[in-house]
């Protein structure tokens, strides 16, 4: 089944961006695409055979600079069209990006933001090995775009996709977007790349809890002044602290094991606030992993994310000391569920609950916008226990 993934109807937080500082933004960033279409006009074969032709790549590079095409991650481009969609293709080391997205500027940010991406999925949290192939995204100017691209690339099972809020969906190592506001749509970018990164290179699927926990993960970026790249925080993630405030003032969190035990899909059934709902927890879950409890669990965490390049979550099943016979039956043919959370991080279930809600009731009592601005955990956690201790 496809991962589909919303972001919030409206921004939780808004912090105006200066005029000056929005355009030198755009500027750094088009102004990548835009040297890189010169330098490869002649490489994609001139316009006769779909690559940029002379004259567009001196309208486009009129202000870049040679630095831009020095740091430029860009190594083909073309025109692309699709049943009467017309946009460029832009292609990376890593990715392949179609785009009809109006904006030139926001087309020239993607390749950098793309190759900045993957790095952080590589290093976020684990060394990770590079993908296969490149990864294949679409990227949309409009949602009736995309919507006409989702019928065609899912067919009868478009339905539940185009009824969904803002966002995009993952099939097959493919992300299919469209463009939702720059911000919503590069972090939707940088969710859905993690799915397009794990199903092309991860020989185990991973829990769907995890999977969308490292999505959220993934999220969070800023965009220096005059840098191409974004910096990628995953703490800075204004919406999924939000939400998470916002769910457990409303009485909307769910415990832990009915979060291991549903999915986007499920919690949508709901309402789509117990969605969003959803996709917060398991954001934060995944720093409860990585930081929480003194970092107990992330060796754990560690040691699932290798298992699952290499293809052997199932062996680390059948070797649990902690599951007997019918539970190792039942966690290997699981997509969800506590069973891996026995598995790799704690056979006391109970205990890590109570782990987990104590980190996501210091989060709720931080009230650390500042931190959480600054990419910063908005909460002191505490030390790491000696190698060796109890």
């Amino acid at each position: 089944m496809p991962y589909a993934d919303v972001v919030s109807p409206r921004s939780n937080v808004a912090r105006p961006v200066p005029p000056a500082r929005a355009a030198l933004a755009a500027w750094s960033m088009g102004a990548v695409l835009a040297a890189a279409l010169a330098g490869c006009a002649g490489r994609a074969g001139g316009a006769g055979s779909g690559g940029a032709s002379a004259a567009q790549a001196s309208r486009l590079t009129r202000d870049a600079s040679p630095a831009a095409l020095a740091t430029s991650p860009v190594t083909s481009t073309r025109e692309w069209t699709w049943r009467g969609v017309n946009g460029l293709q832009v292609d990376t080391h890593h990715w392949s990006i179609r785009s009809s997205l109006r904006s030139a500027s926001f087309t020239g940010s993607l390749p950098a933001f793309y190759e900045a991406a993957l790095r952080n999925y590589r290093t976020g949290l684990v060394p990770l090995p590079a993908p296969p192939k490149r990864l294949e995204t679409c990227v949309f100017g409009t949602r009736d775009e995309w919507a006409r691209y989702t019928e065609h690339r899912l067919g009868a099972d478009a339905g539940p996709y185009l009824g969904m809020g803002r966002g995009g969906f993952t099939s097959g190592g493919e992300a299919v977007l469209y463009d939702i506001g720059p911000r919503d749509t590069l972090s939707i970018a940088a969710h859905e790349g993690w799915h397009q990164y794990s199903q092309t290179t991860f020989r185990s699927a991973l829990p769907v809890w995890l999977e969308e926990g490292i999505a959220c993960f993934m999220e969070g970026f800023r965009q220096p002044l005059g840098s191409p790249e974004p910096v990628f925080l995953p703490w800075r993630n204004t919406e999924r602290y939000a939400e998470l405030r916002s769910s457990a003032r409303k009485g909307r969190l769910s415990e832990l094991r009915a979060v291991l035990e549903g999915s986007p899909q499920s919690f949508l059934a709901v309402s789509r606030d117990a969605q969003l709902s959803y996709y917060a927890q398991v954001w934060a879950l995944v720093h409860f992993l990585r930081d929480g409890d003194g970092g107990r669990y992330r060796p754990g965490l560690e040691r699932m994310l290798d298992d699952a390049v290499r293809g052997t979550i199932g062996e680390r099943i059948r070797a649990c000391d902690a599951l007997d016979a019918r539970g190792k039956r039942l966690a290997a043919g699981a997509k969800s569920g506590i069973w891996l959370v026995t598995v790799y991080l704690d056979a006391d279930f109970d205990s890590f609950s109570r782990a987990y809600d104590r980190f996501v009731g210091a989060l709720l009592e931080s009230n650390g916008w500042d931190r959480i601005l600054r990419g910063e955990c908005p909460i002191d956690l505490p030390a790491p226990a000696p190698e060796g201790a109890p």
